[in-house]
């Protein structure tokens, strides 16, 4: 069982796509959940490249999204490129 609140306009836009469908809420938001669920799965979190439509297919920094998610830390990165002390005054 699940309860879902929705919007005013969108509950409305609901309801009259079932009226001139001849179903019901239930129906429409099963096939609609089902459906983004079997697109929603096929994407890794790594993918996320993918979804980037403002850089270009041949950019290079899409090679970099998503790597530093269990990699190194901005500190660990601060160390690499400025030593032990860049922390200090």
């Amino acid at each position: 069982m699940l309860s879902v609140r929705l919007s005013p306009p969108i509950e409305k836009n609901l309801n009259a796509y079932c009226k001139q469908m001849h179903m019901t809420k239930s129906q429409v938001v099963q096939e609609a959940v089902a459906q983004w669920l079997s697109t929603a799965t096929k994407h890794s979190p790594l993918d996320a490249a993918s979804e980037l439509t403002f850089l270009s297919p041949d950019d290079p920094i899409r090679a970099f999204i998503g790597i530093a998610k269990d990699g190194m830390s901005a500190d660990d990165l601060m160390r690499m490129t400025r030593g032990d002390d860049w922390n200090t005054p």
